[in-house]
């Protein structure tokens, strides 16, 4: 069995570190886990070209992917790229003006849902007929085009950041749209045709990935909590902190990234590094004001199936990997 952990790369001046978070990625990278070799392989480097981002403190990163009929769609800021899988052959690119801060992409019945996370919305694209079908508004309160413009090619702004919303992951059951919203700490669901049908509402923290696995719905949250949530009964929950493995007080890192194989579960950490918004980490609390604190590194942690044992731990920064935002199985 292997893992594709999909994330990026900063560059090696010891001032990388302390860029700002739209402008510290070099190229996004794409590694292979073999879980019973216990081996890191690098499949893809990769970097947008010159006519699909801005000229200037631009950053390059994967960010979360799917898998569908053995092709992988992965997002970064401004494209989804579909590749087929073993080989890792970049077969279409995707690019829209209003692609900003692309977040992530699931195929279903050929049509791509894509969460702009730098307009606030997921649209529904069609692969075959190359065009957008529909916009879910993730911050409904107030109409998309009249807080951004239809003419403008956000491609080339760095950032649209403060955002209202900040949509990060899609998932579809049962032919409803379950979007993660990191302001609202919530769960926004559309009908496809594109009605506000629901709200889960998690307040555990900032929700990012968000799967369906067998008969449960399964959120990371930023602050290392992992939420569990029957698909039947949204008021049926179980929640896993797990910040219960640190001795020491430090922050665990950005939780983001989950995968089961098995009856283990892998999750990834990226290290938390400096912000302009700083409501963007306030939930480390006093960890904020301590640097020491801040220092678990990126990894792949895997634990036991009720995350009562932490069997084994990946250094991901050894390989080239800063930052991680999916891990996925084909």
């Amino acid at each position: 069995m292997k893992l594709i952990i999909t994330g990026g790369r900063q560059s090696n001046s010891s001032l990388s570190y302390f860029n700002k978070e739209w402008s510290n990625g070099i190229c996004g990278v794409i590694y292979e886990y073999d879980i019973k070799n216990d081996s890191l392989l690098e499949k893809v480097k990769y970097k947008t070209p010159l006519e699909f981002r801005p000229k200037e403190n631009f950053s390059i990163s994967f960010k979360s992917g799917s898998i569908h009929n053995n092709k992988l769609y992965i997002t970064t800021l401004t494209e989804v790229l579909i590749y087929s899988l073993p080989e890792y052959n970049l077969e279409e690119r995707i690019s829209l003006k209003l692609f900003n801060d692309l977040h992530h992409v699931i195929n279903h019945k050929n049509d791509l849902y894509i969460v702009v996370t730098g307009l606030d919305i997921v649209i529904r694209y069609s692969l075959s007929e190359k065009k957008v079908l529909c916009i879910y508004n993730c911050f409904p309160e107030i109409e998309t085009w009249n807080r951004f413009d239809k003419n403008k090619d956000y491609r080339k702004i760095n950032t649209t950041k403060p955002h209202f919303s900040h949509p990060n992951h899609v998932t579809i059951q049962n032919n409803k749209l379950f979007i993660t919203r990191y302001k609202q700490q919530d769960v926004l669901v559309y009908s496809l045709d594109g009605k506000i049908i629901d709200n889960i509402i998690l307040n555990e923290g900032i929700p990012h990935d968000g799967c369906v696995f067998k008969n449960k719905f399964i959120y990371t949250v930023v602050n290392g909590k992992i939420i569990e949530i029957n698909k039947n009964n949204y008021n049926e929950k179980k929640i896993f902190d797990l910040n219960k493995f640190q001795k020491d007080n430090k922050s665990l890192g950005w939780c983001r990234g989950f995968q089961k194989v098995d009856s283990n579960n892998y999750v990834g950490f990226s290290r938390i590094r400096p912000t302009k918004f700083i409501e963007n980490v306030k939930w480390l609390g006093n960890k904020l004001s301590d640097k020491v604190k801040l220092k678990m590194p990126t990894r792949l942690v895997c634990y036991n199936k009720n995350y009562s044992r932490l069997i084994k731990e990946i250094n991901l920064e050894d390989y080239g990997i800063n930052w991680i935002f999916s891990i996925l199985k084909n």
